[in-house]
């Protein structure tokens, strides 16, 4: 090899480590969400404790995504889907309403996703779209939910105790309803009582874990890819000198 091919290697190599160096510094600002709409994906687990013994992974589960506007600290198009433990999560209840989001006076919007087009979910009326879960959890009509909490000054940040007291979820759907015999009005329901400990139903659910993650913009892909590319070229070009 020449040196001049040499240096052309050592080149392309060093314009691939730049290339994904900023992949890494746009990918991290999208995590922090600095200004303007982020998009991001959500993932929540409810621990079924009646299941801890006989099906440990019979968890209930939500995964979604919405949009975060960092500016005016708004919440939009929060959609995902919901599972059914007692059906060891091979079916999931479609949540495309997000109809309600609540600052909840920690620096922090408690937003709901609902089946239908309606905040009611339990007899009565209502549902737990306020972070207030009430004893109340019993048949109201074929609707389902899903509460998700976000931290104002970052999305991504871990919760706390209290704010891990706002989640919560219910599922008032023909396969979601108890017991499971045609004639069921028990709602599948989860979150934590005030003092932390498993509230709901099914012995309730305790505990609880969220995660939040941005999703890297299009143009932070076509970073990694070019840089890749670049790596590609030159150990090629190695190999045929």
């Amino acid at each position: 090899m020449s040196i001049w091919q040499s240096r052309s290697a050592h080149r392309a190599v060093f314009m691939a480590a730049m290339a994904i160096a900023a992949f890494s510094a746009a990918q991290a600002h999208a995590v922090v969400a600095i200004g303007g709409v982020t998009h991001y994906n959500v993932t929540q687990v409810y621990n079924q404790v009646v299941y801890n013994t006989s099906h440990p992974d019979w968890d209930t589960i939500f995964t979604g995504s919405f949009d975060f506007d960092a500016d005016t600290h708004t919440v939009s198009n929060l959609t995902g889907s919901l599972s059914q433990a007692m059906d060891g999560n091979t079916t999931w209840v479609p949540l495309t309403y997000q109809l309600s989001s609540v600052t909840d006076g920690m620096d922090g919007l408690v937003v709901t996703v609902f089946k239908e087009n309606t905040t009611n979910v339990f007899s009565g009326g209502g549902s737990a779209s306020t972070g207030v879960h009430g004893p109340v959890y019993t048949y109201g009509n074929h609707n389902a939910f899903a509460s998700i909490y976000i931290p104002l000054d970052d999305p991504t940040a871990a919760l706390t105790p209290a704010q891990t007291g706002k989640l919560g979820y219910g599922d008032c759907t023909p396969a979601g309803l108890m017991p499971r015999n045609g004639s069921g009005t028990i709602c599948m329901a989860g979150w934590l009582t005030t003092s932390g400990g498993a509230g709901g139903t099914m012995m309730g659910t305790s505990p609880i874990t969220q995660t939040i993650a941005a999703v890297p913009e299009p143009e932070t892909w076509g970073m990694l890819l070019a840089g890749l590319g670049l790596v590609g070229f030159a150990a090629r070009r190695r190999v045929l000198v």
